[in-house]
């Protein structure tokens, strides 16, 4: 084959291109420190690159964003609950003092203020927001827990209802033949049907407290047995019940509750602080939130383990709980039902990885602490106000409108009776503290668990934050080795490529010396 000049020069400068293309790469990556430029460079090296890329942006948004904002808001979940605990313990010291009786009469003054101030301390912690979110509220993270005044309580109005079991059922102490105020400016002794002087005694009867006192006493009421049995109440002008219509499970009208034994069961309201159903009597009492049970009804929710009632309430105010935090309720406003379930806020801490951050307020604020805190606050401000009647007594026993023998005489007796009312309140206030610090117990226990569950998703944040530091520093080493040249080598063979480089041209120059003229 015949090997022209032109051949040749065509030939070496194929080749020097070549060469100028090899430095041209090498130099592109000694500029970028990347191995490919573009796709086509490599395909496989760009598709690695791609899904590293990924991984790593991914475990970086896990790391600097979701996992920090997850640590967060569990850190002041349990910084909340902290407090709501050394708030509970404050309260059970108080009961553990309180069931000695070692209060001295200026100290109880006091204490109804402190019992009060606790109790809204405690369900103020339900109020603590992150970044603007209440952390207790569930979903509903625009709503904090309580009330924060009056103008947005005013027109809340809901119908709420509640589902007991035999657990929820407590007793009260109620007072047989007390004296009242009107008894004292009246000279009015107790005496009985063939005018024997009675004193006052006391007697237990049981009961269902609600979640709330002062419920709407013009309201409709709903009672369900375990049977699914409804009997619907109303209360007339004059203070009665009008029980509207009862109807069994599969909607049918039925006559009458029964007590368990086929005895009929009449409901009534009451506003007396001291009434004792009848056996077969279910009392209502809207102003305590108090529903009172007869023996047999008792015995019957006992046995049956199971009854519910629903009620309006309306007049809220600020410091009171939102319902819909803990039961069924329906807005009477607008409508809207509102179905308690579990509201869980999770965060995507790792591939296919989430975690709860929240903890509801029903899993550490038990609205029933409210409740036991004004049964205590009861039973010591009725000590108060026996003690303010006998000061009452002592006082008129000195003025010279009752020195007649006669008014003497009945402010002797008012005061005998009184002492005795007294020593009873003695009692229950002691005996109400002394269930107050099983009750706070409870509360102490709620809490720490609910302190412990949030502990415990700290502890699993912690350690997935470990694995993705490390996972971050693979990923990253990998993206490295993928991506990134080996500066060494490619120096070399840059320096190597200059030389071939420079000798091509050397060589090319040198091809073609001798013209045809030569």
């Amino acid at each position: 084959m015949r090997i022209t000049n032109q051949m040749m020069i065509n030939s070496s400068i194929a080749n020097i291109q070549t060469n100028k293309s090899q430095i041209n790469t090498m130099d592109t990556q000694l500029s970028t420190q990347k191995k490919i430029n573009k796709p086509s460079d490599d395909p496989i090296i760009a598709i690695r690159a791609l899904r590293l890329r990924s991984s790593l942006d991914q475990v970086t948004q896990y790391i600097n964003k979701n996992i920090p904002d997850a640590s967060s808001w569990l850190s002041v979940t349990h910084d909340a609950l902290d407090q709501s605990y050394n708030i509970v313990s404050q309260l059970y010291s108080y009961c553990n003092q309180g069931a000695t009786d070692s209060y001295s009469p200026s100290e109880r003054n006091t204490i109804v203020e402190t019992l009060n101030k606790l109790k809204d301390s405690f369900y103020t912690q339900g109020d603590v927001d992150y970044a603007g979110r209440y952390v207790f509220t569930g979903y509903a993270t625009d709503k904090p827990l309580t009330y924060q005044s009056d103008a947005d309580a005013k027109d809340v109005d809901y119908t709420i209802t509640q589902n007991f079991t035999r657990d929820a059922l407590s007793s009260k102490t109620v007072y047989t033949n007390a004296y009242s105020n009107d008894d004292i400016m009246n000279l009015s002794v107790k005496k009985d049907a063939n005018g024997k002087i009675i004193t006052p005694n006391v007697q237990t009867v049981h009961r269902l407290q609600l979640a709330y006192s002062e419920v709407d006493a013009n309201g409709t009421f709903k009672i369900t047995d375990a049977s699914g049995n409804v009997a619907t109440v109303t209360k007339n002008d004059d203070g009665t019940a009008n029980v509207t219509g009862i109807v069994n499970a599969n909607g049918e009208t039925i006559d009458s509750l029964d007590d368990g034994s086929g005895n009929p069961v009449s409901i009534t309201f009451t506003a007396d602080s001291n009434y004792i159903p009848g056996d077969d009597e279910i009392a209502i009492n809207s102003q305590l939130g108090e529903v009172l049970l007869g023996e047999n009804v008792y015995k019957s929710v006992y046995a049956d383990n199971a009854f519910s009632v629903t009620y309006e309430k309306s007049n809220f105010i600020k410091g009171d709980i939102d319902p819909t935090m803990y039961f069924n309720c329906v807005d009477n406003n607008t409508g809207i039902e509102y179905n308690k379930q579990s509201e869980d806020i999770e965060y995507i801490i790792n591939f296919s990885q989430k975690i709860k951050v929240n903890t509801e307020a029903d899993e550490a604020f038990n609205i029933y602490l409210g409740r036991n805190v004004d049964d205590l606050v009861n039973a010591v401000q009725n000590v108060l106000d026996i003690n303010d009647q006998i000061s009452k007594i002592e006082s008129m026993q000195k003025e010279g409108q009752y020195s007649d023998e006669a008014s003497q005489k009945k402010l002797s007796d008012i005061m005998e009776g009184l002492t005795k009312q007294r020593d009873f309140a003695k009692s229950k206030m002691k005996d109400a503290f002394e269930a107050g610090i099983g009750q706070m117990q409870g509360y102490q226990e709620q809490v720490s668990n609910a302190k412990a569950d949030v502990g415990n998703r700290q502890i699993r944040l912690d350690l997935t934050k470990t694995r993705l530091t490390e996972q971050k520093t693979n990923f990253t080493d990998l993206k490295s080795q993928n991506e990134d040249i080996d500066l060494e080598e490619i120096v070399v063979t840059y320096t190597s490529a200059q030389l071939v480089y420079q000798a091509a041209l050397s060589a090319a120059s040198k091809v073609v010396q001798q013209t045809l003229l030569e």
